[in-house]
This record gives C-alpha cells, structure tokens and sequence, in this order.
C-alpha cells in the first residue's frame, strides 16, 4: 500500500508550459516545423490532452491545499549569457523573463502564491532555485507536468528523486513531439524515477484515496522488455 500523499506536503511543478514552448507557429514548434519535424500531434495534444489535465490538476491541488510551482524555461541577462551553454539557441525566440515568449499560458494562469520561476536550462533542480523552495515550504511530494515529456519534464523530475523528493509523473498532463517518444518516456520513469499515473488517479489521491495509486513499476522487468 502506498504512503499517503498529503497535500500539505504535496507540490505540483509545472513545467514550460510557456508561451515561445507551446503557441502554434512561435518560438519551439515554429523551428521545429522548419527543420521539417511534424508538430501536429503535440500542438493537437497541448491543446485538447495536456492543457485540460493541467487545469484540472491545478484546480485540485489548490483546493486540496498542495502548492503549485511553474518553471519558465529562459533567462533574466539582457543578452540571453545566462541560459546554459546547451540552451544558447533558444535566445532566438526571446525567452527573457520579462519578455512575452517565458511568460506562462494564458489557459494556465498563475495564481497568487503560486511559484513562478524561471530556469536557464534543462533540469528544474539544477537551473533554478526549486530546491529550496520547495525544502522551505516542507514540501516531499512533486507531480510533475508539462513539456517536454522526454526533455525538460524528465530531466527535472530525476533532479527531484536525486534529491530525494517523491516524484509522481501526470501522463495525460504532458507532452512532446510524438506518442512513440511519449510512451517510451513514461516506461522510463515509472518505477525509477517516479510513478506515472494518470491526472483523474492522481487528483483521487490528493483529495484522500491513497488506494488509487498504481502499484510500482519493477524497473528490471520494464526494462528488459520493448519500450515501443
């Protein structure tokens, strides 16, 4: 059975989902439909999967007394020189902090008390100050949402279980260029990395019906197995 997730000990991150990694024809999809990658599965996805979960989540969790944290992946330098090395190239969509491109979606707004910080690279846990954000509010539980499944999404919440942070992935609350990349994903951090449940069993478990959970995953049987 597992532990019960208190929502007072509960956080959930939101991850990029900001306007230069999510508005059609702008910032990420645009250049990736200019180097010829097809982005109508995860544009239509943001759309109609991943924002409707993350409403519903964040609703929940807010009412249930969880906190909620957004990460903005870009910068605060003028000159983009403090985005990681490997995160230079995003300086073209103008994801400053104060700029529009880092801002969060209009469909997820933030709400007072709310966290919103930016990161300049990957990972949350390593380009941010959520750490010790989240230690300060006594926080040990972290649902994990946003873009980009395989990218951002992943590499933060493996920051967190480094850290010793309980780390629970929203499937249907994420996203990424296609359902292979999607599902491969989920099969590499349930049981490893976090747990991956849907938003509905996750909004069950924050209001009190810990039973809800699936149980975990056994990575060495996952792994030894096609992750397609």
């Amino acid at each position: 059975m597992p532990e019960p997730l208190s929502p007072e000990r509960t956080a959930v991150v939101v991850v990029d989902m900001v306007n230069h990694q999510c508005t059609p024809g702008r910032g990420m999809l645009a250049a990736w439909d200019d180097a010829g990658i097809d982005v109508s599965y995860i544009v239509e996805r943001i759309r109609t999967t991943t924002i409707p979960a993350n409403q519903r989540l964040l609703a929940a969790a807010r009412a249930a007394g969880a906190k909620v944290g957004f990460l903005r992946v870009g910068a605060y330098d003028a000159g983009y020189d403090d985005l990681t090395p490997s995160f230079r190239g995003i300086a073209a969509w103008e994801p400053r902090a104060d700029l529009w491109g880092s801002w969060v979606i209009d469909a997820l707004p933030v709400s007072p008390g709310d966290l919103s910080l930016i990161k300049t690279g990957s990972g949350g846990f390593y380009t941010s100050a959520l750490d010790s954000h989240l230690r300060n509010m006594g926080i040990e539980n972290v649902i994990y949402t946003g873009v980009i499944t395989n990218g951002c999404v992943l590499l933060t919440a493996a920051g967190g279980m480094d850290r010793g942070y309980r780390g629970f992935l929203a499937s249907d609350a994420t996203a990424t260029v296609n359902e292979t990349l999607q599902r491969t994903t989920e099969r590499l951090i349930d049981g490893f990395v976090g747990t991956v449940a849907s938003t509905d069993v996750l909004i069950e478990v924050l209001t009190g019906d810990d039973a809800a959970l699936p149980p975990p995953v056994n990575p060495v049987a996952m792994w030894s197995k096609d992750p397609c």
